[in-house]
């Protein structure tokens, strides 16, 4: 992304803010101490230490090594952080022109805020999530009683009901063996009626 250009209040802000970060060399001359990248990812590391290896950016006097400093800042860390100075920029920082690292500080402030700020929501978020299973998990625990209770009840309405079926079976075997007595005598009263020969 393109650095906008800055009014002296920011110019001032980002002095201030610079100020406030412990870097490894005394700051002289803004434009030429940043111009090698090393401590704007000494800055990142302030913030974010976990998304960069400070080892990779070491001091560098020829455009080659600024150059991979900074190539290098884009690939690891700014992208990252969900953008990446565009080459212009970086030749501008490289070649110390007026106000292009103040320009680039700007733009990595404010993702920082931005980068630092969605890690923070994230974080709580991850916290929550431990909390809401914990409450799933109770309210699981909760309703098993009632799941259990539940259960319990069509048991023994089952229960009831295979008692009752064998009731009646015990009833239908009964009334089958009655309906067998009764043809069996009324066979025998036919058979003496017969034999006495009354029709």
């Amino acid at each position: 992304m393109d650095a906008p250009p800055l009014n002296e209040d920011e110019l001032n802000e980002i002095y201030n803010w610079v100020d406030t970060v412990p870097l490894s060399r005394p700051k002289k001359h803004i434009g030429r101490d940043f111009a090698d990248g090393v401590l704007i990812a000494e800055i990142i590391q302030h913030y974010v230490p976990s998304i960069i290896d400070i080892h990779n950016y070491s001091l560098a006097h020829s455009v080659q090594q600024k150059q991979y400093n900074w190539n290098t800042l884009n690939a690891k860390v700014f992208r990252k952080m969900g953008f990446q100075i565009t080459q212009k920029d970086i030749d501008a920082v490289i070649q110390v022109i007026p106000e292009a690292i103040e320009r680039i500080l700007k733009v990595i402030q404010v993702k920082l805020d931005m980068f630092l700020e969605h890690s923070e929501q994230n974080q709580v978020q991850k916290q929550e999530k431990p909390n809401e299973i914990s409450k799933n998990q109770n309210q699981v625990n909760n309703t098993k009683p009632v799941l259990n209770n539940k259960q319990h009840d069509k048991d023994l309405v089952i229960q009831d009901q295979k008692e009752t079926i064998e009731i009646l079976e015990l009833k239908i075997q009964k009334l089958e063996q009655l309906v067998k007595l009764k043809d069996s005598k009324i066979q025998q009263l036919t058979q003496k009626l017969q034999q006495a020969g009354i029709k």
